[in-house]
């Protein structure tokens, strides 16, 4: 049972977030990735202007779970919101159902707006595979890499 508060955060806490995202990345990605990998996520998501500032304009929502006030874990979508393209817990958070409840809420925070949706999408790092699997994510195909990222093309069917 999650006892943390989950929302979809606001504009001036995208910065926080995305300082999440890189710390968890950096510990528990960045070691199965290659320099370029590492730079790709830097350059692609925590430094990149364009994706920062849809963030902050809401329309690439990022949702949060907050442990009395302290921002614990995220999980971030891509404009469409039908791709997620962030998941992050931080470490002394992992296996309490950090991600799994910030997912459920997302996932009912988006199907108000699109009933009819389908399925969700995302591409699981090595590290974040086993727990896509369990939530109930599909892989699409075998692990990919592309400008040192690996991947491997995942899909939850609603």
């Amino acid at each position: 049972m999650c006892i943390y508060e989950i929302r979809k955060i606001h504009s001036n806490e995208v910065t926080e977030a995305l300082a999440l995202a890189l710390e968890v990345f950096l510990q528990f990605e960045a070691p199965d990735y290659k320099p370029e990998g590492i730079d790709t996520f830097k350059r692609d998501i925590v430094e990149n202007v364009e994706f920062i500032s849809k963030c902050q304009q809401g329309f690439c929502p990022i949702y949060a779970a907050f442990d009395k006030g302290e921002m614990i874990g995220i999980i971030g979508m891509r404009s469409n919101r039908t791709h997620i393209n962030l998941v992050f817990t931080k470490k002394e958070y992992h296996r309490r159902g950090v991600a799994t409840s910030i997912f459920q809420y997302l996932l009912a925070d988006i199907r108000k707006d699109n009933p009819a949706l389908q399925e969700i999408t995302l591409n699981s790092s090595p590290y974040g595979k086993p727990f896509y699997l369990h939530i109930g994510f599909k892989p699409q195909s075998d692990e990919q890499e592309i400008d040192g990222i690996r991947f491997t093309p995942m899909k939850y069917t609603i």
